[in-house]
């Protein structure tokens, strides 16, 4: 009988986690369909500080500057239409930005059409 509870009581617990962690894991997708509409036809290559002066900083995931504490923003690859500057393409060289098209000093690969997305 005790067994019996005991068996039930886990069944209960797991199923609850369970659909906690798709409750979380559905936000998550949404948040990132978001993010793709945002920035639509745009590659996502790094998220980096908006203040030219912490361009250096730059990151995998979204955040906030470690200098200034602002809202990291996402840096993209576009078209020539929409684009603030050419930039290196790697993710180590977000400070590597140009007016005219070129190639990156440090790893010769040709720059892209970038631009910050600003929320």
């Amino acid at each position: 009988m005790k067994k019996g509870i005991i068996i039930i009581t886990l069944g209960i617990l797991f199923g609850l986690t369970a659909c906690q962690s798709k409750k979380d894991s559905s936000k998550i997708q949404h948040m990132k369909a978001e993010t793709v509409q945002k920035i639509e036809n745009e590659r996502l290559i790094y998220y980096t500080c908006p203040k030219e002066s912490h361009k250096h900083v730059y990151s995998r995931e979204a955040g906030n500057c470690p200098e200034c504490n602002m809202k990291l923003v996402a840096g993209v690859i576009t078209t020539k239409d929409q684009m603030e500057y050419y930039g290196c393409p790697m993710l180590i060289h977000s400070h590597v930005r140009s007016d005219v098209p070129g190639t990156c000093d440090e790893c010769k690969m040709k720059l892209k059409p970038m631009r910050l997305v600003k929320s």
